[in-house]
């Protein structure tokens, strides 16, 4: 289990400062050159359901394959300190969920390379949906989402 969880960590092309900043920008450009969709685990301490997704979603063979296939995976626990650079802005975490209008947790939200938010789902996912939710955006079927 731990195994998976350091492959999970070494999948996250996030790069860390001392500070933990997140440089969604430079995600954006990293996802263009990938032409790979951003992946943003947004959850917070304490939370039951986060844990879950944690250690067991993401904890999933399949779904770490599809993760490092097609996407750039970004964890944010709001509670972390650092900032958060998107749309040339700079905020903390939790005021970059509230600003994005996800306060809720876990919320999993997939940007295209654009940097523009395609897909979100807010709350627990089993690894079962987690996975077919990766093969949708991963296939761009959320364009034929009314």
């Amino acid at each position: 289990m731990y195994i998976k969880r350091l492959i999970l960590m070494l999948l996250t092309v996030v790069s860390m400062t001392f500070a933990n900043d997140v440089d969604l920008d430079q995600l954006v450009v990293e996802a263009k050159k990938t032409n790979k969709h951003i992946l943003v685990f947004l959850h917070i301490t304490g939370c039951n359901y986060c844990l879950n997704m944690e250690e067991f979603t993401f904890d999933d063979e399949m779904v770490i394959a599809a993760i490092k296939k097609d996407f750039i995976f970004v964890d944010i626990n709001v509670r972390d300190e650092g900032l958060v650079s998107f749309d040339g802005f700079k905020v903390s975490k939790l005021k970059f969920a509230k600003e994005i209008g996800y306060p809720m947790y876990p919320s999993c939200l997939f940007f295209d390379q654009n940097g523009e938010l395609v897909y979100d789902e807010v709350g627990y996912r089993d690894e079962n949906e987690f996975l077919e939710t990766l093969k949708m955006v991963s296939s761009k079927a959320y364009n034929d989402i009314e």
